[in-house]
């Protein structure tokens, strides 16, 4: 069974509210290995492309600028990155990479400190569920030119099989 523990929109701000006007998604998969699933899905766009899904397995010490190297990579096709990454010898057109295998600690170094200073990132809005590996890693965020905005759970009401019952955490009524 596969257990998404976030998700990231990627896409332009929309100027009147604050909004999102998504392109792409990231899935994050945790069952075993993490892996980030990069879907291009425009729910505002008539046509689709035929853009099939990417998997990149990461790194868990660094698993969310993992991310921003495949949103730099795949969705602003940004060319010092790309031939960065090919002179590392990644096949930046795989649908599925390992970071581990495929990378060593200098090489990524290099790649995230590139990507840090792209300027023109796109909005994304992260959501973290609960138990996710990027929980703790959100305040890699500070370091890029990103705007972006953190969804995190306030209100979880969830059944546990384990004790049998349904659990609050929080009293709903504060929250309105």
């Amino acid at each position: 069974m596969v257990t998404l523990t976030a998700q990231i929109l990627v896409g332009s701000p929309y100027p009147d509210n604050d909004g999102i006007n998504p392109t792409h998604y990231l899935f994050l998969c945790e069952d075993g290995r993490p892996a980030w699933i990069l879907v291009e899905q425009n729910i505002f766009q008539e046509e689709q492309s035929s853009f099939s899904k990417i998997t990149w397995l990461p790194t868990i010490e660094n698993i969310l600028e993992d991310a921003f190297l495949m949103v730099a990579i795949h969705i602003l096709k940004n060319r010092e990155i790309i031939k960065m990454a090919r002179d590392f010898n990644i096949r930046v057109d795989a649908k599925r990479v390992d970071f581990y295998s495929n990378l060593n600690d200098v090489q990524r170094n290099t790649l995230y400190r590139k990507c840090r200073e792209i300027s023109d990132f796109p909005k994304i809005i992260i959501s973290v569920f609960r138990g996710s590996t990027i929980e703790n890693r959100l305040s890699v965020l500070e370091r890029y030119k990103i705007d972006f905005e953190v969804c995190q759970p306030i209100y979880p009401q969830l059944y546990s099989s384990w004790k049998n019952e349904t659990g609050t955490e929080k009293d709903l009524s504060i929250l309105i």
